[in-house]
């Protein structure tokens, strides 16, 4: 081993091993005289062998490293560019780093890609990794897949006029979309499992291709994958670019065909499938589909968007149409609003309050707890004894959610107000005397307030001493207990929450029950110096809703002030009444 001080001179057989390798960088300002290296220090240990740091004598200008791994100057810890010439020995395991690195850096191009929706780009890293022979995983070949089938926004290229579609910047997209042909060959060929996105992503390029025959088959096999892979289940984004593209193509026949195979695999439809459909009847004048289409959407679809309201007011204009000149029965469609009491301004009615049925509550209550059980933490025991408790000391028809009343309107602080929990509490007993309210609380928001405070544990003991709180134990997810709690305590019970329950443990309930039973059992809140304001559910539910004849839709608003909800209406002439 070198030691501390040795010098290394020129024309030394040790100096012109280390140029012929490169580790050896010669600055024109260094003289020929005694031109050489001096060792600094000695003896680290790196993974790759002992190295040691040296400098130039002369001008001491440099410094580097080099290892005596393989003996003196054989290999470098940091390899110094090339010197004249010569170049740096590079050892398979170098190759093989560089390979590795040069992958993962293609991996993260096409990710970026991805994020950035650029589709030319993608593709573009398709070919030069098969050109490099490097292996592409089922993630990157997804994005791929994902891309040129028009990404987040595949849908605006359905709907395009001819000069759009007959535009450069459509052709190139169609070139980039062809290629879904290679993809799936290399997908093969490489024996790589298709996984639903990449079966959602060739039905997408099947439609824009104009061939929606083909996005259903692509669907159906997804269907037939499903039974040997979880990966490859179904779901609404799977069929429907073959629902839009039969409802383009005014195939409404088609498209009823795969509504029913969606409600077979109990898969529901949003308000963009129920439009698409709607719109098709319209053109196509088939009333009877029509009709199906607005009962499904009044069992399904609360509120409307402005797109959908005027593809209604298209389709009442057509069934007036239908009719005969003189013959009774025509629609008669407006805007209106509706008061606080729930009673529109441009038909009278009365908006009704749609509540869900003690069966359907049931139903709810159940499929709530069966997913509590499997998905909690703790085990099903911790959610088993909050179920026994409710049955020991309930019913409760007052729940209040302590955490999101005790963090309100301290988001800048993030600071949790137990006070504030009291105070609604003593609010909630004023409003509604009959009713027995339950605060559920994450334990370590009690053991927060009560650590060192005497006081305060006795108000906590009180509190549970009147059956007025349950803490949640620690790993819990406390939304689990008071959205059992509220839908257990029927159509009486009401939750107190300011949380409008959007996750991804709501969303895993029927909309269409959750949603209602929502509407007619939440109550806002508001607080400031420890005094609260409660806004009880309105007298009338913001959905769509049908009176005989009559239906009021709810055109949805960024802001939508309940005194002031606009509704789009569509009444029957009769004798009795006119718009």
């Amino acid at each position: 081993m070198l030691k501390r001080g040795v010098s290394i001179f020129r024309g030394s057989k040790t100096f012109v091993e280390a140029n012929r390798c490169g580790h050896v960088a010669v600055a024109p300002r260094c003289t020929p005289k005694r031109l050489g290296l001096v060792v600094e220090n000695s003896g680290t240990t790196f993974s790759r062998g002992c190295s040691v740091r040296y400098k130039c004598v002369q001008s001491r200008h440099y410094f580097g490293w080099f290892s005596e791994r393989l003996g003196p100057m054989s290999a470098t810890k940091r390899p110094i560019e090339e010197v004249g010439n010569v170049k740096p020995h590079e050892t398979e395991e170098d190759k093989r780093r560089k390979l590795t690195e040069n992958k993962e850096r293609l991996m993260r191009e096409i990710h970026n890609a991805g994020r950035d929706q650029d589709a030319e780009k993608a593709v573009g890293l398709f070919d030069r990794a098969l050109d490099l022979g490097y292996p592409l995983n089922q993630k990157a070949l997804q994005t791929i897949l994902h891309l040129i089938a028009g990404g987040e926004e595949w849908m605006d290229h359905l709907y395009l006029s001819k000069e759009e579609y007959d535009s450069p910047e459509q052709k190139r997209r169609r070139s980039l979309s062809a290629r879904d042909a290679d993809i799936y060959k290399y997908l093969k060929s490489n024996s790589i499992e298709m996984n639903e996105f990449m079966y959602t992503g060739l039905a997408r390029i099947a439609t824009l291709s104009g061939n929606p025959e083909g996005a259903l088959r692509i669907a159906n096999d997804c269907k037939v994958k499903d039974k040997g892979s979880a990966k490859a289940k179904p779901r609404l984004r799977t069929y429907t670019p073959a629902l839009l593209g039969f409802c383009h193509a005014g195939n409404l026949e088609k498209a009823m065909e795969v509504e029913s195979e969606l409600r077979r695999l109990e898969i529901g439809l949003t308000e963009h499938e129920y439009r698409a459909m709607l719109s098709c009847a319209t053109r196509t004048k088939n009333e009877t589909y029509g009709t199906y289409i607005l009962e499904c959407m009044l069992r399904e679809i609360t509120k409307v968007e402005e797109q959908t309201a005027q593809v209604l007011e298209e389709y009442f204009n057509m069934k007036n149409e239908i009719l005969e000149d003189g013959q009774d029965g025509k629609y008669v469609v407006t805007r209106g609003l509706v008061s606080a009491e729930g009673v529109c301004q441009e038909s009278g009615l009365q908006v009704q309050r749609l509540d869900l049925k003690e069966g359907e509550m049931k139903t709810l209550a159940e499929k709530i707890r069966g997913l509590a059980l499997k998905r909690e933490a703790k085990g099903d025991w911790a959610f088993q004894n909050f179920s026994q408790y409710l049955q020991r000391h309930g019913p409760f028809d007052m729940i209040i959610d302590g955490a999101n009343v005790g963090f309100f309107g301290q988001s800048k602080k993030g600071i949790f107000t137990f006070a504030q929990v009291e105070a609604m509490v003593a609010k909630v007993k004023e409003m509604w005397p009959d009713k027995k309210p339950l605060v559920i609380l994450h334990r370590k928001r009690i053991q927060q307030f009560t650590w060192r405070n005497n006081e305060n544990e006795e108000i906590v003991e009180n509190m549970k001493s009147r059956k007025e709180l349950f803490s949640t134990p620690a790993g819990s997810n406390d939304d689990w207990y008071w959205i059992y709690a509220a839908v257990l305590s029927g159509q009486k019970g009401l939750i107190v929450t300011n949380d409008e329950m959007r996750d991804h443990i709501f969303q895993t309930l029927e909309s269409k029950f959750f949603t209602r039973w929502k509407l007619c059992h939440q109550v806002h809140f508001t607080t400031y110096d420890n005094k609260v304001d409660l806004v009880e559910p309105g007298k009338y539910t913001t959905a769509i809703q049908r009176s005989g004849q009559n239906w009021h839709f709810p055109v949805t608003k960024e802001k939508v002030v309940r005194k002031r909800h606009e509704k789009k209406v569509a009444d029957r002439e009769s004798p009795h009444q006119m718009e």
